[in-house]
Order: C-alpha cells, then structure tokens, then sequence
C-alpha cells in the first residue's frame, strides 16, 4: 500500500485532505449544534457561480468562487437574522439561484463538462505544492479565529438567549461563523468538490455524536473521523480507480453507519 506515496500527486492528495480533514469538522461541529448543516450545501452551490465567473472573465476561479460565497453568507446571516426568512429557505434561495448562475456563466465562458466535474466533485489529484500551501493559509485562518473566539461560539451555539443579554455580540459572532464556513467551503474544491463538501462538514460530526459524550470528546472524534474518512476515501479511490471526492464522502457515511450500529451496540450491553 505504500507504493501510492511514490506519486507526488497522492503525498500532496494526502497533505491537502489531512488539511481538510482537520479543518471541516471543526468549524461544521458549530454548524451542526447551530442546525446550520443545509449551509454547506447552499453555499458550495453559490460558489460554483463564483467559480464560473472567474473562467468568464479569466480570473482565478478559486478567489472568485470566494468572494461569491462570502456575499451569500452575509445574505443568508442577514434574511434570517431579522426574521424575514428562515434559514432553510434562505439557503434554498441561494443555493439554487447559485447554481442557475453558475451553469448559465460556464455556458457563456464555453468550459467543459471535465472542468466543470472537477470543481463540483473534486479533483484532488491535479493538486500543486501552491495549491496546497494557499489551503494551509486558509486553514490556519480559519483555526486561528476559531481558537481566538471559542468561548463565545460556544456560549451563542448552546443558549444564544443567554449569550445576548450577557452582552455578547450575537450577530457578529454568527455572520462570523457562516464567513468561516464560506472560507472552509471554497478551500475543499478540489479535495470534495463544492457539491460535496457539506458531507464533510456534517458526517464526521454526526459520526462523533453517536459515542462522544461531551463538546470536546465529539471535536476530537469528530477530527478524528474526518481525517480517517479522508485518507480511507484517497487509498480507496486510488486502488479502486474511483474519483476521490465521492469515494472519500461514501467512506464518511460508512464511518457514520458504523458508529449509529457501536451506539446501539453499547446501549444494548448497558441495559442488559
């Protein structure tokens, strides 16, 4: 099995998905305790818009798809936050308009079903040492602000009532949580692909919160099933001669099955 770690491709594969690995349940963790996991979906869609503009105008697709996603956060935090609408159907509104637009442009850029497959599915593979080097700087963004504000995402997911008449700024620090998640979201194009993503945001959690029993035994477990799903999805893709975005989030929902199939395990022993 050691043979795959020859091909620079699969070592940066590798280095990109641990990234990812580590970086997805982090920040989904809060989007899940939020019932926010749609948001993964909704955004991934939008960004694909971003995506296609960026071939249509020659930009980088990557920083376009960006900026796309981080407007939509902002839209999706604000409808709901003031009651206009709710999440869901917030979500639901940018997702399929996002989508819409982003078929619409790549038609008019006159891209191709392969270049349009790679970016809603992944194409880890075709990852270069700068491609991974721009994902380690996201991703220390993202954990960094995580680390700097973790007591106050933790006060506003588990009594947000409590939090804003404590003084603490609840909007702020829920448009801050959907901009991480767009960050998160855009930096896994090519290691899930934007369709996929939301995958690897919520089942690695679901997964820890079949057997973890507090916040930071579901965070580590939740990592840990991450990354696991990452690199059994890669090896398995590899050996298989599948495409690693799916097969790594078919390895996340068999992680998740096992799990549920542990949880009930252990409740039946305990009640025996």
């Amino acid at each position: 099995m050691l043979e795959i770690f020859e091909f620079e491709f699969m070592r940066l594969a590798f280095l990109g998905g641990t990234i990812i690995g580590v970086l997805a349940p982090t920040i989904g963790i809060f989007l899940v305790l939020r019932r926010y996991g749609l948001i993964g979906d909704g955004l991934g869609h939008i960004a694909f818009g971003g995506v296609a503009f960026g071939q249509l105008v020659k930009a980088d697709p990557i920083w376009m798809a960006l900026g796309y996603s981080a407007v939509a956060a902002v839209g999706i935090e604000r409808l709901r936050a003031r009651g206009r609408l709710s999440g869901d159907v917030a979500i639901a509104i940018f997702l399929s308009s996002g989508l819409a637009l982003g078929l619409v442009l790549a038609r008019l850029a006159r891209r191709s079903t392969d270049q349009l497959w790679s970016y809603l599915f992944g194409s880890v593979i075709t990852l270069q040492p700068s491609d991974v080097i721009r994902l380690a700087l996201i991703a220390a963004i993202v954990l960094g602000v995580i680390f700097v504000v973790r007591r106050e995402l933790f006060f506003i997911t588990f009594d947000e009532e409590t939090a804003r008449a404590s003084g603490i700024r609840v909007g702020f620090y829920n448009l801050l949580l959907v901009l991480l998640a767009a960050l998160t979201i855009v930096s896994a194009i090519q290691i899930v692909g934007l369709l996929l993503i939301s995958a690897l945001l919520v089942l690695p959690v679901a997964a820890a919160f079949q057997l973890a029993r507090s916040f930071r035994q579901a965070l580590f477990a939740a990592i840990g099933c991450s990354v696991l799903s990452v690199y059994g999805g890669l090896i398995g893709s590899y050996y298989l001669d599948t495409q690693p975005g799916p097969t790594i989030v078919l390895t996340a929902l068999g992680i998740f099955v096992l799990a549920s199939l542990a949880r009930g395990g252990l409740a039946r022993l305990r009640g025996a």
